[in-house]
């Protein structure tokens, strides 16, 4: 039974203890990544977190109880992030039984606090995701953010490649191979597998929907990362930074399925759209929207809609150079 909902009729995962494996992430800008201890006690945090979308894998048994293998094809998952987890701590997947196409999935920690809340489901829907409800809730910016300097529908200047195969290393924000996340994923299913994917409904080895986010996260297989127009009148800026970028997280996911699954050792290519900006008194915000296609055949697999949060305080002098973009923009 959930702490969280006890009156919600629900399918209920098994307790499991998820590793942080990026602990040597590599995000450049002058610091380690917030899955680093050091890093995390610098900003303020008690503990490193685990990669959010790594809990994904825990609700598979129970995406495929209540949707079958149809959710791997055009199947949905959007959550936001509530409570963090360190490294080994148990918590446990549950998923609403109802009769809807969508429906409420959620994570706790032993004590009944929230890890994630959000939304599944299989084929069309009319609700809101839990991703489209967040975004439709930011408020305009007063001023101007100084991390995120592009306006909404600015696109990525060209198409990234992005692959995924068993043995080779997923990229510097995901430094171990395919091979090596399946021995540690915490819900094993023998369709990921090189053995055993042949056995899948599609004869080959699909991705479990952690690696979703690896896949369009960016500088997969040794593609190089997104790139965006440049600012004019934003060299100010970029000398005061001197390189430096601030400490960063996940504060919601969301991807859609259009004709999946997403398969090992296929070839596929990604665009981005910035669809929101927004901040909180911790942090500056943006959500991202990244289209996955096949590259061959070009068709659309897959979207990401993906809550980049950066930790204002992660940059000794933000308010300073806050307070200057804010007058900058006042001018205009």
């Amino acid at each position: 039974m959930s702490k969280h909902r006890p009156e919600l009729p629900c399918l209920v995962g098994a307790w499991r203890r998820p590793p942080n494996d990026l602990q040597e992430q590599e995000v450049g800008g002058g610091h380690k990544a917030i899955h680093d201890d050091a890093t995390a006690a610098k900003v303020g945090l008690k503990l490193a977190p685990i990669h959010g979308t790594v809990h994904w894998s825990q609700l598979t048994p129970l995406l495929l109880e209540a949707f079958g293998p149809a959710w791997f094809e055009t199947g949905s998952i959007s959550v936001h992030f509530v409570n963090m987890v360190g490294h080994l701590q148990p918590v446990r997947a549950f998923l609403e039984i109802s009769g809807t196409k969508q429906r409420k999935v959620w994570m706790e920690h032993l004590d009944g606090r929230l890890v994630f809340d959000g939304t599944a489901s299989v084929g069309q829907r009319t609700e809101m995701t839990m991703a489209q409800t967040k975004i439709a809730a930011v408020k305009p910016v007063k001023g101007r953010l100084l991390f995120h300097r592009h306006p909404p529908k600015t696109e990525s200047l060209e198409l990234e490649d992005a692959r995924i195969d068993f043995d080779q290393v997923v990229g510097p924000l995901f430094p171990f191979t395919h091979r090596r996340k399946l021995e540690l994923i915490t819900e094993f299913h023998p369709w990921y597998s090189e053995e055993a994917g042949a056995s899948s409904p599609w004869g080959r080895p699909i991705l479990p929907p952690e690696s979703f986010n690896q896949i369009m996260l960016g500088m997969v297989g040794g593609a190089k990362g997104p790139r965006f127009p440049p600012i004019p009148g934003d060299e100010w800026l970029e000398k005061a930074l001197n390189g430096r970028t601030p400490v960063g997280l996940f504060g919601g996911c969301e991807v859609i399925l259009h004709a999946g699954p997403i398969f090992v050792g296929e070839a596929y290519q990604c665009r981005r759209q910035l669809v929101a900006c927004g901040e909180t008194p911790k942090a500056e915000f943006r959500w991202i929207k990244t289209f996955l296609w096949e590259k061959n055949s070009k068709k659309l697999v897959a979207e990401m809609t993906l809550q980049e949060m950066q930790l204002k305080n992660s940059i000794e002098n933000y308010a300073e150079l806050r307070a200057r973009s804010d007058a900058l923009q006042a001018k205009l």
